[in-house]
């Protein structure tokens, strides 16, 4: 997962009008069912999105990220917009205005939204906001790529597994990791393969790297080994580069090697 500075953009004009519309007809239908009506006739709308939402992430889902040619993409909404469920499945009412805001919607591979369906559970004792209250009262367990300080909290193993980060030693962050990973099915098989892949081949050049950075260092003629620590150094930051499919597991397999050299790396990636 890296971040997604979605808050920072906005949709097309003609679009965001097409939205504040649709919420209009939200707030004034008689009841519940005729919110649900609205909002199953107008389902196309949110996937007119998918492409610009599919640009800030580089082609990736927001939660994998992993890219994937033959698969159709989901435009999720974060908070569900007809019936939200607790983790132990108290169901509870959708947040039917967020159905058409664009901050509210997130990219997803199928086998990632499939798993999530409409659970959104909160921290035990936070209260649900109300309808059209300000969401920023809620204290979500699922983590957000769209804040800033949610991606750092996941981070991988060289077995392709999705783990809580090294420094977290709050229990209420850990729970939000170790949740995150179930209901988003981040361990999902295939995925875990190619992260296992990615692992192996940052972790080869982090090996190459420092063998010939230390022939340089011993003997600062060789300029054969100099080019090579240079090619190996450039090969990892690239693998790190947020363009890059599973750049997260890069950064985890340099993170873990424990040196100081490399995570400068990190700073250039």
């Amino acid at each position: 997962m890296r971040y997604i500075p979605l808050l920072e953009q906005t949709p097309d004009p003609a679009w965001m009008a097409k939205a504040d519309a649709l919420l209009t007809s939200l707030r004034s239908a008689a009841n519940d069912t005729a919110r649900k009506k609205i909002i199953d006739d107008n389902d196309h709308v949110w996937g007119e999105l998918k492409q610009w939402l599919l640009t800030l992430s580089h082609q990736k889902c927001w939660f994998s990220e992993a890219k994937d040619c033959f698969s159709h993409w989901d435009v999720e909404h974060f908070r569900p917009k007809k019936s939200a469920k607790d983790a132990d499945g108290t169901l509870h009412d959708g947040y039917w205005w967020l159905a058409f805001a664009w901050q509210n919607f997130r990219i997803c591979g199928n086998a990632g939204n499939r798993k999530k369906g409409t659970f959104f559970p909160l921290r035990p004792g936070c209260a649900r906001c109300a309808p059209l209250g300000d969401i920023r009262n809620e204290d979500a367990q699922l983590l957000d790529p769209i804040d800033e300080d949610d991606p750092g909290l996941l981070s991988f193993n060289m077995v392709g597994r999705a783990i809580p980060a090294a420094h977290i030693n709050d229990p209420w962050e850990k729970a939000r990791v170790e949740y995150s990973v179930i209901r988003y099915n981040l361990d999902f098989p295939p995925l875990m393969d190619k992260r296992k892949a990615v692992w192996a081949d940052c972790w080869a050049g982090i090996q190459e790297y420092l063998k010939e950075l230390a022939l340089y260092q011993q003997d600062k003629t060789n300029i054969i080994a100099k080019d090579r620590f240079k090619q190996a150094a450039k090969r990892v930051r690239g693998m790190m580069n947020e363009k890059k499919e599973l750049s997260s597991v890069a950064r985890a397999c340099v993170l873990s090697a424990g040196d100081q050299r490399l995570v400068g790396l990190l700073q250039s990636a």
